[in-house]
């Protein structure tokens, strides 16, 4: 037996025997995903906006104004802003997402599909959100290891925090209102069975799988600054709500904005005092915020920094699972003159990069993939080239690979894969083999060539 056939038998041994093979499912984590071949695996998320550019075309059931000259970035390839075109264009997206490491796609929602075209998605999403496109982002994400969830937005004429926990005694009517509508949509539409098995499902404290539901901006009107208790509760009462209505089962992830900044709300929860009611929260499935520096009101880089590590400790600290939330920088000059701007360097990516080391074990969220007006998108961009994909793709290889496509996207191959399944097992012996084989393969041209006849039994 050669010394390359023995390393190889060894290795296969070794390899058997130590399971080196791709990660099985994972155990029952709160905060992780529980969808079939998701179970256990940390959240990587991005907010994405669904649809077409702001471009002067119609393609859904309301006109939207233009708003490519607000673009502080812009991509490289326009296909990502022709998304109603085609499903090759929606695709298209979809996998450059996976492509960065992405797992969940936090899917921009502005309301139910019922809505007049004055107070829906038209006038303020930074996209054609419409409710069709968010049909084709299900469509284009089905058999692709991607899950989706919906990630309620605020509007000029309604927002949760109005609200939250009760508003005319009834319990969160605007917020209910939109999740039974997305779970008629997407959960119980008979002709479109396959999106049901695209919803984020995410294990609770209790070890039951959750639909997920993010909530932006939640902090409360209708409570005092110090009503931490009944904050925490409310959660509970709506998703109670959601399941009398559906017989469905959500949780949430919420965007907690900070205190003792500019961000609006009475009451606003904080780690200290509202992490402990917040823990006890049965449908809380994790913390999941948007850009909270931006509340602070400074565009100090090095301020931000401090303030924002500080912020990301407190909340991982609770036991509640935290995702890192992180964005390239913000520069919405544009849009809103006197913004602060910050970020979009070296030094703030880096420090991110620390703060997902250091804070983001439970997961980690995006923020966004198409933000063009405000200066934070992910993909190849003309203004600072393919970086901030990059970036995406570095920080989502923090995390342990979950597919074998992370396997080998992260540079973890495992030694002996010859045939790059992320298992090193006999069928990898025949692929050394036939490699062997080609390599090996005898020349018989001289064989043949008179006065060349080999000897009898050879």
């Amino acid at each position: 037996m050669s010394t390359a056939t023995r390393y190889w038998i060894a290795l296969l041994l070794v390899s058997h025997f130590t399971g080196a093979t791709q990660a099985a499912p994972g155990d029952v984590v709160w905060g992780r995903l529980a969808n079939p071949g998701f179970e256990g695996h940390a959240i990587k998320a991005t907010l994405f906006f669904p649809g077409q550019a702001k471009d002067g075309t119609k393609p859904y059931e309301c006109a939207a104004p233009g708003n490519l000259f607000l673009y502080t970035v812009h991509p490289s390839d326009d296909r990502h802003l022709k998304w109603a075109e085609s499903l090759t264009n929606q695709t298209f997206a979809v996998d450059q997402m996976a492509d960065a490491g992405i797992n969940v796609i936090a899917m921009s929602v502005w309301g139910e599909a019922f809505l007049p075209c004055s107070t829906g998605w038209s006038p303020w999403a930074p996209m054609q959100c419409s409710p069709q496109a968010h049909d084709e982002l299900f469509t284009a994400a089905v058999g692709k290891h991607v899950l989706i969830v919906p990630f309620i937005e605020s509007r000029a004429d309604w927002s949760f925090r109005d609200e939250f926990p009760t508003f005319g005694g009834q319990v969160a009517p605007g917020t209910v209102s939109q999740i039974v509508h997305l779970i008629e949509r997407y959960l119980k539409n008979r002709s479109r069975s396959q999106w049901a098995n695209k919803w984020a499902r995410v294990y609770d404290q209790s070890g039951a799988p959750r639909y997920a539901v993010a909530l932006i901006h939640a902090s409360s009107n209708r409570l005092s600054a110090y009503e931490h208790a009944a904050y925490a509760a409310g959660f509970d009462r709506v998703a109670q709500e959601v399941f009398n209505r559906t017989g469905v089962n959500v949780g949430f992830l919420i965007d907690a904005l900070p205190p003792n900044t500019f961000a609006p709300g009475t009451f606003r929860p904080s780690w200290r005092s509202t992490g402990p009611y917040l823990k006890g929260s049965a449908s809380i499935l994790g913390i999941m915020c948007f850009i909270p520096e931006i509340w602070v009101g400074s565009s100090n880089e090095t301020h931000l920094i401090n303030w924002k590590r500080d912020f990301s400790n407190g909340w991982a600290s609770t036991g509640i699972p935290f995702l890192m939330d992180v964005s390239p920088g913000y520069d919405a000059h544009l849009v809103f003159p006197n913004s602060v701007r910050y970020g979009l360097s070296l030094t703030w990516m880096s420090a991110l990069m620390g703060m997902v080391r250091d804070y983001g074990q439970d997961g980690m969220v995006y923020n966004s993939w198409n933000g063009y007006t405000e200066g934070m998108a992910a993909m190849d961009l003309r203004e600072f080239g393919g970086v901030f994909h990059r970036w995406l793709g570095e920080m989502t290889c923090l995390y342990p690979t979950a597919t074998c496509q992370d396997v080998y996207r992260c540079g973890r191959e495992l030694p002996g894969d010859a045939n790059e399944d992320c298992r090193v097992d006999l069928s990898d012996l025949a692929v050394l083999a036939q490699r062997w084989l080609q390599e090996m393969e005898p020349d018989l041209s001289q064989a043949a060539q008179p006065g060349n006849d080999m000897p009898p039994g050879r």
